[in-house]
């Protein structure tokens, strides 16, 4: 459908609802395009989340594992990205890496490493575990229309803790 025609029928469901008036509609079409060889890494790491086997798969003497991401932009003159916590229980995908939160990089976060270091700690303890490091973006920032590639410059600091099966 043509952006006239579009906007032509807008209108009209406008003056149907009786909010009609002479304003101009701005379609702004180029956003999508603007990150385009982040997109495609993104949906990877989504449909490699999906087909993750089941965190009790890996280690069924979890109950439950929480992760603790605080990211931070040491060049940032702004509000830094918020910090996340996730809890996986045993049905959870065990999928542990996590996109970069600056949406013009095309960079992960992988964890895989920290959580098996945290799971050979608890092989044969029924107790709770904890482990924490920091981890440096390793992804290109896209700039103006991709012709301007920057080194990410984000930081993660992440806390890892593991909560067994409680004995009933």
């Amino acid at each position: 459908m043509s952006s006239a025609r579009s906007a032509a029928s807008c209108r009209t469901a406008l003056a149907r609802r009786g909010q009609c008036s002479r304003r101009r509609i701005v379609m702004r079409v180029g956003a999508a395009r603007r990150h385009s060889k982040v997109l495609p890494r993104r949906e990877q790491l989504m449909s490699e989340h999906m087909r993750a086997v089941p965190l009790r798969e890996l280690s069924p003497e979890i109950e439950q594992l929480r992760i603790q991401l605080i990211f931070s932009n040491p060049n940032a003159q702004s509000a830094q990205p918020s910090s996340q916590l996730r809890t996986l229980f045993p049905s959870a995908p065990a999928f542990f890496r996590f996109s970069c939160p600056c949406a013009d990089c095309d960079g992960d976060f992988d964890l895989t490493d920290a959580v098996s270091s945290l799971l050979t700690s608890l092989s044969g303890h029924k107790r709770a575990a904890s482990f924490a490091g920091q981890l440096s973006c390793h992804g290109v920032q896209f700039r103006d229309h991709a012709r301007l590639q920057v080194s990410c410059p984000m930081q993660l600091s992440f806390q890892l803790l593991s909560e067994p099966h409680r004995a009933d």
